[in-house]
């Protein structure tokens, strides 16, 4: 009789790449969202409440881990992944009031092409050549993009572009510097610094902005992008990714940007030309060949190596 126990549903593999296509698509969708939101409302207050509300529900899930903060490291990274977040959320915010949520999705997707030769400014060691080929298609998909609304990028693009830097940055910082620190306690020190940075920002460039009455509608979306795309996808994912492949969960993680460009056809009514297609296209088999270059090439051996022994 065997004595292993059945394993829990959450903790199957094919629960948990459901998780993260869940977070891809939320993600994806968050695109349209925020750009409903930014027509309402000015950018920084609408961060100022957003992750006012994100770290007010990281703070009270870890209360009892706060003390944490007392560790300098923990309190430096966690300053660190707040400022760079911060920047990440305003320039890809801003720059989503001047361009497509579907642009926007497939641009800021750009930061895991980046993170190689971020990392490398930093010490962290030489980009590989599949991250240079990965770089060169994606500097070829961007200029696609670019060309079906007219050279050059427009302010929104660039500004969409600069957000991955600070995307990437962030990866760069918690690679670095983070690994061994509660990564828990670090989002939620990143959540309070980017919401101090967006209030210090509101209350200088929308000085005598009054916001209207809330609706019902802005209170959900509100709560949707605080609570579900903040909080609750950055725990669903930290735990999914942690009982499937990596390679797996990268790749399902990546559909975020198709996501977002679905969602705008069928939202925000974004037309999509075959050249914006084909841009798109290769920014996505860049993102691939970045992070899974070597899975992929492994797998493509094993198969090429399976045929000849069948033959032979």
């Amino acid at each position: 009789m065997s004595t292993n126990a059945p394993q829990r549903l959450v903790d199957r593999p094919w629960f948990n790449k459901l998780c993260i296509l869940l977070v891809a698509a939320l993600w994806g969708y968050s695109f349209v969202t925020m750009k409903g939101m930014v027509t309402q409302m000015p950018v920084f207050y609408l961060l100022a409440v957003r992750n006012t509300i994100a770290a007010a529900a990281m703070g009270l899930m870890l209360r009892g881990r706060l003390r944490a903060l007392r560790d300098r490291r923990t309190l430096l990274v966690g300053l660190g992944m707040g400022l760079t977040g911060f920047g990440a959320y305003a320039t890809q915010t801003v720059g989503l009031t001047m361009t497509t949520p579907g642009k926007s999705a497939f641009l800021t997707g750009c930061y895991c092409v980046m993170v190689p030769f971020l990392a490398w400014l930093f010490g962290q060691g030489r980009p590989r050549v599949r991250h240079v080929v990965a770089a060169v298609v994606c500097v070829c998909g961007i200029g696609l993009v670019a060309a079906d609304g007219g050279l050059p990028l427009n302010t929104g693009d660039v500004l969409t572009l600069i957000d991955g830097i600070f995307y990437g940055l962030q990866f760069v910082l918690m690679a670095g510097w983070g690994q061994d620190l509660d990564s828990w306690v670090v989002t939620g020190t990143e959540f309070a610094v980017m919401a101090c940075c967006s209030a210090a920002v509101s209350a200088v460039v929308d000085a005598g902005y009054v916001p209207p009455a809330p609706t019902l509608t802005d209170i959900g979306t509100i709560l949707f992008l605080a609570l579900g795309c903040s909080c609750f996808c950055f725990a669903l994912l930290n735990r999914a990714m942690t009982r499937v492949n990596p390679a797996e969960g990268s790749l399902l993680s990546s559909l975020e940007a198709p996501f977002g460009v679905l969602s705008s056809v069928l939202v925000y009514h974004e037309q999509v030309t075959p050249r914006l297609v084909f841009g798109f296209a290769l920014i996505f088999v860049a993102t691939l060949v970045s992070e899974l270059g070597e899975e992929l090439l492994d797998r493509l051996r094993t198969v090429t190596g399976h045929g000849a022994e069948a033959s032979s």
